[in-house]
């Protein structure tokens, strides 16, 4: 009986167990830094601060440009007088 039977040997046994350890090992790694970077946060949380930041960069925005009108303003009054200084002289 022994001689009709086949022993079958699996090839790639310790590999294939190998890949399966190590692949198990980066699925745990990967979420623990999913977890660690605020994967788990509420959308909602998020999106509250996306808004808070938006609205403090169109705060700064707008004084940038208040600052740069005034600015602009005054050079061209500068500039005006500078040349009707120039036409008076003529």
């Amino acid at each position: 009986m022994a001689e009709g039977k086949k022993t079958v040997k699996v090839k790639g046994g310790f590999r294939s167990m190998l890949a399966l350890l190590i692949s198990i090992i980066a699925l745990i790694v990967a979420v623990i830094a999913y977890n660690r970077t605020g994967g788990d946060m509420d959308i909602k949380t998020q999106l509250n601060e996306l808004q808070g930041t938006i609205e403090k960069m169109k705060g700064e925005t707008s004084k940038g440009f208040s600052k740069f009108r005034v600015e602009t303003s005054k050079a061209l009054d500068k500039l005006s007088k500078m040349i009707k200084g120039k036409e008076t002289a003529q």
